[in-house]
């Protein structure tokens, strides 16, 4: 891994850093190094061109006296001396030396002289020709002319000598320009490419599964530069990522340890329902049920224990799901036997003993949970008509008894008890009521998830459809019930999220 990584994050020499720097600084130094020597190739013309005219000027004037001298005189040896004097200088072409009837008394020309470049012409050619007056001044004090001195000089040999200073120019600029360039690429990479280098071998080498022990790197006179600040901000972020994924991996070991505490208790919830087998032995009900948690684990609680006098059959909702709403129901389940077991009958007790035991185990927890919870005894009678005796007792949902000629009776709960584990002492509130069932009538018991359960259009369910529900298929067994009631109200829902636990009983008096 540690190899695939480096393969990865190397980089063509061509393409780096330290490469791209040194090319853009060359470029910029080679750039500024011929604009220099070109500012400085004219300076370099400029002081030429007046050196040029002030020498030219200066030998005239110093052959002035000698070449009058010739012409006054007619001495053709003094002029071919001032002739040969001038003609010693390398640039000169041509001097032709006249008296003042226009006869050539000496004359010098270079036989290889042709015509000149167009660039030596543009650069000097305006330097190249020179006629001075010879004047002779009389013993009566008169200046008479007595000829001229003409002078060209070679504008090709003048610009050699210019070209010359001007490649030693350039060559001097370009060596300063590469010094400069190298100076500064070297001067460039101790400060930053070298530092940024070895920050970016040590980012090249964070182990991703343990960012926060990264190889930190310690660059030396930088810890309070803009580099230092990025080492030091690169430094936080890779322990926050640490803290992230440390957190993270206690969060995946939590969630695994709660996911199967959750599939415990779940376990646990559906072990003490009572089993089909349970319900079919019953002789004198024909019961169904159905509970469906909206999380792992639910909320909601319902049994059917029979005792020696008939059966009691309690249900009850805890607020809200999840592993403490769980917890709460199997607490409740686990009273409920055990005050059975006690043979306790009088309600008041029942759920004055329910309460306390909820109360002060809620209180423990800390969670704040309590539960509505009716609870309903039935005690088979064979009184003409009268096959059933219900009483019912405790606070939860209206009970729903549907006669066999289809009238329907809401037994309102509110009245008759109070939240389970909300407060210490209950006894006051809790009433009874006991109604009597006649052959084929139905008891429906359910939990407000069954009532509130919600469309796509935020429509709920209701206690309405669900009487009409079970008014319609009332001559059917008590499974035939249940299944219409919970395919519709599945119906209802469609795609929603189920939100609350679902729990339906059906009770038909045999």
């Amino acid at each position: 891994m540690d190899e695939a990584r480096a393969m990865a994050v190397r980089v063509p020499l061509l393409r780096g850093m330290t490469f791209r720097q040194a090319a853009v600084t060359l470029l910029i130094a080679l750039l500024l190094g011929v604009v220099a020597a070109a500012v400085e190739l004219y300076a370099d013309w400029q002081a030429m061109r007046g050196e040029i005219r002030a020498q030219t000027e200066r030998i005239l004037n110093l052959v002035h006296g000698p070449s009058a001298q010739a012409a006054f005189q007619f001495n053709d040896e003094l002029a071919i001396q001032v002739a040969d004097g001038l003609f010693a200088r390398p640039e000169t072409r041509q001097v032709i030396l006249r008296d003042n009837f226009g006869r050539t008394i000496a004359r010098r020309e270079r036989a290889d002289a042709g015509q000149s470049g167009q660039l030596a012409d543009r650069l000097f050619g305006d330097l190249t020709h020179y006629v001075l007056d010879l004047n002779h001044d009389t013993a009566a004090g008169q200046r008479i002319e007595v000829g001229s001195l003409e002078l060209r000089l070679s504008a090709t040999e003048i610009a050699a000598s210019f070209y010359q200073r001007g490649r030693l120019l350039v060559i001097v600029g370009l060596v300063k320009a590469l010094a400069i360039s190298a100076l500064v690429v070297l001067i460039f990479y101790f400060i930053v490419t070298r530092p940024l280098l070895t920050l970016h071998s040590a980012i090249t080498r964070i182990d991703p599964t343990r960012p926060g022990g990264w190889p930190r790197p310690e660059l030396r006179f930088h810890r309070k530069d803009e580099l230092g600040q990025i080492v030091n901000g690169l430094d936080e972020l890779m322990r926050a990522f640490q803290r992230g994924l440390d957190q993270r991996d206690q969060a995946r070991d939590e969630n695994l340890r709660l996911g199967a505490e959750l599939d415990v208790s779940r376990r646990i919830q559906q072990m003490v329902l009572p089993s089909q087998a349970e319900l079919q032995a019953v002789p004198t009900l024909d019961i169904a049920a159905h509970m469906e948690p909206a999380g792992e684990v639910g909320g909601d609680y319902y049994d059917i224990l029979p005792h020696a006098g008939g059966l009691r059959i309690g249900i009850g909702d805890v607020t809200g799901h999840g592993l403490e709403s769980g917890v709460v129901m199997l607490m409740t389940q686990s009273a409920v036997r055990t005050m059975l077991t006690a043979q306790e009958a009088d309600m008041v007790r029942i759920m004055e003993a329910l309460n306390g035991t909820i109360y002060h185990n809620v209180q423990r927890m800390g969670c704040g949970k309590n539960l509505t919870l009716a609870l309903l005894d039935h005690h088979p009678v064979d009184q003409g008509t009268v096959r059933g005796c219900l009483r019912i007792a405790g606070q939860h949902e209206s009970v729903i008894v549907v006669r066999t000629d289809g009238r329907v009776e809401l037994i309102d709960t509110d009245e008759l008890g109070f939240p389970i584990g909300l407060v210490e002492e209950v006894g006051e509130f809790v009433g009874q009521v006991a109604i009597d069932l006649h052959r084929d009538d139905v008891v429906v018991l359910y939990t407000d998830g069954i009532t509130e359960a919600a469309d796509e259009s935020q429509r709920l369910y209701g206690l309405d459809r669900l009487v009409e529900l079970a008014v319609a298929h009332r001559h059917e067994d008590a499974e035939a019930i249940k299944d219409a009631i919970v395919r519709d109200v599945k119906r209802h829902i469609a795609t929603q999220t189920l939100y609350d636990d679902l729990t339906l009983v059906v009770l038909k008096q045999r």
